[in-house]
């Protein structure tokens, strides 16, 4: 009887430890799972991360471009209102021509606005439907031909300056 008791308590001790054998499978396995789970957080994290330091990058290096152009269209007013009023009974260029560089400063203020609606808008970013994605991508595209059209402006201005007194 006890033999048979205690062969009993074997399947039985077996079985039992069978399933706390599974148990212990299916716990290491969904620990192995959060461990992936929380590396693959921590690596897109650190992705969000570098794309929004991209983004505060290009930002920058647009706002300090922007600067100089327009610290370059101020020097450019400058000659053509020196230039413009001198020598006394000569000048190089007629006063009036001061117009070219003003007309692009005013311009460049005009772009500065746009840039200020651009994070205006992007301020609600979490809130976007796909086509206000595409309009913010058609905004940045815009604002970038912009700049460069007034560099170009100011490169103008620069070679008529140039030119005339040459």
């Amino acid at each position: 009887m006890c033999v048979i008791l205690n062969t009993i308590m074997d399947k039985d001790a077996i079985k039992l430890l069978e399933q706390i054998n599974n148990s212990l499978t299916k716990i290491n396995v969904r620990e192995e799972s959060n461990e992936m789970m929380s590396d693959t957080h921590k690596f897109l994290d650190k992705s969000d991360r570098r794309v929004e330091n991209s983004l505060d990058q290009i930002q920058n290096t647009f706002d300090r471009i922007h600067d100089k152009i327009f610290n370059f269209n101020n020097v450019l007013i400058g000659a053509f209102l020196v230039l413009g009023t001198f020598p006394n009974n000569a000048p190089h260029l007629k006063l009036w021509t001061i117009i070219f560089p003003i007309i692009n400063m005013v311009f460049m203020i005009y772009i500065d606005y746009r840039q200020m609606e651009i994070h205006r808008f992007a301020a609600g970013e979490q809130d976007w439907t796909t086509d206000e994605r595409n309009e913010y991508g058609n905004k940045i595209n815009k604002q970038t031909t912009l700049s460069l059209f007034s560099l170009f402006l100011s490169l103008l201005c620069l070679l008529y300056l140039i030119i005339k007194v040459m």
